[in-house]
């Protein structure tokens, strides 16, 4: 096993009561820790009093991104599953395995002493858990290391590092610090971030805010359906009432997805809203105009749970699956697909490309979000691409044996 000298820097330097590692994707920050820094400082303090701790966005990251990539290099033997008690054994040591992406995560800590923390992607997780775990870090050994992705300058966790009276160990990460990288992924996934925020925070492991159009490569997207029988249809709505109601018919042709179609009525705009079923007729009679086969697999915005359940009972005609309505998540994994030729666009579908040219980001918020106005063709399109993981960032682990 072998480690890069920004590696091997760390495992020397890193003896803060904090040590993190920020920066880019696949940089090697999080592999070092689960090849040597975790199991390490687990076996340090194996005798002291107080608790060990893996704390991720949820139980399912920590078993993700942490233990089965453990038992890749240690085996099953070594390293266990999460048990009914979040706990589970490590290098011959009990761990707690606490998500802490919710405020409720934080009565788990609560009244704990803790000697050793591993945290992954840091940035993701609830403010006010981070500070209740800082109160646990009570003993003269207690350590936490961490590593995770950057994201816009104002994030509570910047602010955190930026005192310079905290005891910490801060080292970052490009992605051109892992030699271990194939140059064409390295290449690939620079063309796939380029011109987008994402670039900075992901590439180059920059703090960075995200300003301007949120899709600036949408021009690409645009296309003409192929002249062939698609392989497959899917149908993704964002829901409103008074809100505009916003589906695309989605055809797949050739492992490329191509919205053909589009379905648009504000009730806002023409004063007048409608009811489910008004909506149900309208859906059919697209749908029936354009021959489209049925039943039809059907993604739709979460929150409207009438139209799901009036959805649900037309079994014979749409298979409903709710959104996965993670926004930021979803807004990088759609730049992705674009940037891949994953998704393409009809350029018949006025109001979508309407909407995208106005997708901006809020430049007056300390936090990454959209401006709210007429992005409903856009939810339909990140609902789309999130819930089918089109474009699923690869961050699975790859151990490295040299």
């Amino acid at each position: 096993m072998q480690f890069s000298e920004k590696q091997y820097e760390f495992i020397r330097n890193a003896n803060q009561r904090y040590n993190f590692k920020i920066g880019a994707v696949r940089s090697g920050k999080s592999f070092v820790d689960i090849a040597y820094e975790i199991p390490a400082r687990l076996r340090a303090v194996k005798d002291e009093p107080g608790l060990n701790v893996l704390m991720g966005v949820s139980k399912e990251t920590i078993e993700r991104n942490i233990l089965q990539p453990m038992r890749e290099i240690y085996t099953d033997k070594i390293v266990g599953g999460i048990n009914s008690r979040n706990q589970a054994w490590v290098c011959g040591v009990q761990v707690y395995c606490l998500g802490a992406e919710k405020l409720n995560q934080v009565s788990k800590i609560q009244g704990s002493s803790i000697k050793y923390c591993y945290g992954d992607e840091v940035a993701k997780w609830n403010k006010e858990v981070f500070h209740m775990l800082q109160s646990r870090l009570d003993k003269p050994y207690s350590k936490m290391d961490g590593a995770f992705n950057p994201e816009y300058p104002g994030h509570w966790l910047k602010e955190f590092l930026d005192n310079e009276d905290i005891d910490a160990y801060i080292q970052k990460y490009t992605i051109f610090d892992n030699p271990f990288l194939d140059p064409a992924f390295v290449e690939n996934l620079c063309k796939e971030y380029a011109g987008t925020v994402y670039y900075k925070r992901y590439i180059l492991g920059e703090w960075a805010m995200a300003e301007g159009l949120i899709y600036p490569m949408y021009q690409n997207a645009i296309a003409d359906i192929p002249d062939t029988d698609a392989e497959r249809y899917v149908l993704s709505v964002d829901y409103g009432t008074m809100n505009a109601f916003a589906a695309l018919l989605w055809e797949l042709h050739g492992g490329v997805w191509y919205a053909s179609s589009g379905y648009y009525y504000s009730g806002r705009d023409l004063g007048a809203s409608k009811t489910d079923d008004e909506y149900l007729k309208d859906m059919d009679k697209w749908l029936d105009d354009l021959a489209i086969p049925r039943p039809l697999e059907t993604i739709i915005d979460p929150s409207a749970a009438s139209f799901i359940a009036l959805l649900r009972k037309q079994n014979h005609r749409y298979r409903v699956r709710p959104a996965v309505n993670n926004v930021m998540d979803g807004i990088r994994e759609t730049a992705v697909a674009m940037q891949r030729d994953l998704i393409k666009v009809s350029p018949y579908i006025k109001d979508w490309k309407k909407e995208i040219e106005g997708y901006v980001w809020d430049e007056d918020s300390v936090e990454d979000r959209p401006i709210k106005v007429n992005d409903h063709f856009m939810d339909s399109m990140r609902y789309f691409v999130k819930t089918l993981g089109i474009a699923k960032i690869k961050t699975q682990f790859n151990p490295i044996f040299m």
